[in-house]
């Protein structure tokens, strides 16, 4: 989520996980060395691109007027959320 608006506040630019998938992983693979997103190391990469594919999907719903869907929460690995 915060590489998405990073990327929209910075550039102008929407990610999507069909063309910006791989990148994304990199991140994420690079980030697994520290200790504090060590937990990555639990999940398979399928199940991180699900995730990211997810986001697209929450992102699409948010913009979409037919839905009433709201802008996408960061929600934290113990379910507590952050505004």
């Amino acid at each position: 989520l915060h590489i998405k608006k990073h990327a929209y506040q910075r550039h102008g630019v929407s990610l999507t996980p069909r063309k910006d998938i791989k990148p994304l992983l990199a991140v994420a693979k690079k980030f697994r060395k520290f200790r504090k997103y060590a937990w990555l190391k639990e999940y398979d990469s399928i199940a991180l691109q699900q995730a990211v594919i997810n986001l697209d999907v929450a992102f699409s719903n948010c913009f979409n007027p037919k839905l009433k869907a709201r802008f996408p929460m960061f929600k934290r690995k113990h379910g507590k959320l952050l505004g």
